[in-house]
């Protein structure tokens, strides 16, 4: 199954930190000049995502879409620094390579995958996040107190 192909502007997390300085992580910076995915510049292995320290770059992709011969980057992918990407174009999904269509999973779990391999997190912060992100590309208001 796809997962929701990851472009500039779309959110990763970082679990890294300087210090008592967590990195936190922010959008991908960086992407193809001539490949786009709903309207926005396609992510790849290699591209970088802003980072509270030095910048992340995308670590890990497709093995079966090749976007200017790097691998896609998607939802749940790794970073460097050890994080993932939390956001994608959710009408675009991106496969591992061989097999047929399939419906949309949203790349559910990315955010509890970054739990398992760092239980001290505060996840609260990226959960909203990702709701937020999500209300917003739905076209919704981000809280039932906001549409009253």
């Amino acid at each position: 199954m796809g997962k929701p192909a990851a472009r500039i502007s779309d959110m990763h997390v970082c679990p890294k930190r300087t210090g008592k300085i967590p990195h936190v992580g922010g959008p991908i910076l960086a992407g193809s000049s001539n490949v786009f995915i709903g309207g926005l510049p396609a992510a790849r292995v290699g591209d970088m995502a802003v980072c509270v320290g030095p910048p992340d770059k995308i670590k890990s992709g497709s093995s079966g879409v090749l976007i200017n011969e790097k691998p896609a980057a998607r939802l749940g992918d790794s970073t460097v620094h050890g994080g993932l990407i939390i956001a994608g174009c959710p009408t675009v999904l991106i496969g591992d390579g061989g097999g047929g269509g399939g419906g949309s999973g949203q790349g559910g779990g990315a955010i509890e995958t970054l739990v398992k391999a760092e239980p001290e997190l505060d996840i609260t912060k990226y959960t909203q996040a990702a709701a937020l992100t999500a209300a917003s590309r739905k076209g919704k208001d981000f809280c039932e107190i906001c549409g009253k």
